[in-house]
């Protein structure tokens, strides 16, 4: 009411009642660790042996980090990688709405609400394909972890 609180009945139905919301999300790449496949009987799946540096300088989709610092450990042994020792890509999403409140008469009114989810339709990608059984997967990101752009439009009419 501190704007425009001088205008006719009308204009103020169409003009008057607007409310906007948000939310945020961002995150951090989440922890994943190293594996490989066992295919020697008694001896499970586990952890791949570290060989060298699995940094790399700059990571893309393609190649999250450098799959030749891995190895399968020796049969019967357990590999020396850490539990969760790599981290995926981050997360970001933003969700935002418009609501419109209207009093038609003093006991009916009228909400209309348009919802935007992942309004900038920004991708958020899964970790990478960890499994050094699968070499021609591993490090590779294949997936997002999040929708593609939503809308959704809502009326309620209460009385």
């Amino acid at each position: 009411r501190r704007f425009l609180s001088s205008l006719p009945a009308l204009a103020n139905k169409l003009i008057g009642g607007w409310q906007t919301g948000g939310i945020a999300t961002l995150g951090t790449g989440q922890p994943y660790s190293v594996t490989f496949t066992s295919t020697t009987l008694g001896w499970p799946s586990s952890r791949a042996d570290v060989a060298g540096d699995p940094a790399l300088a700059n990571p893309v989709l393609e190649r999250w980090f450098n799959a030749a610092a891995f190895r399968v450990p020796a049969p019967f042994a357990y590999g020396n990688s850490a539990r969760n020792l790599l981290f995926g890509p981050g997360f970001a999403n933003w969700d935002a709405a418009i609501y419109k409140h209207t009093a038609i008469t003093e006991r009916l009114n009228l909400e209309f609400r348009t919802e935007f989810f992942n309004i900038l339709n920004h991708p958020s990608f899964r970790n990478p394909a960890s499994n050094i059984s699968v070499p021609a997967q591993v490090g590779r990101i294949t997936a997002t972890s999040s929708t593609a752009r939503n809308v959704q439009f809502g009326m309620r009419l209460s009385f």
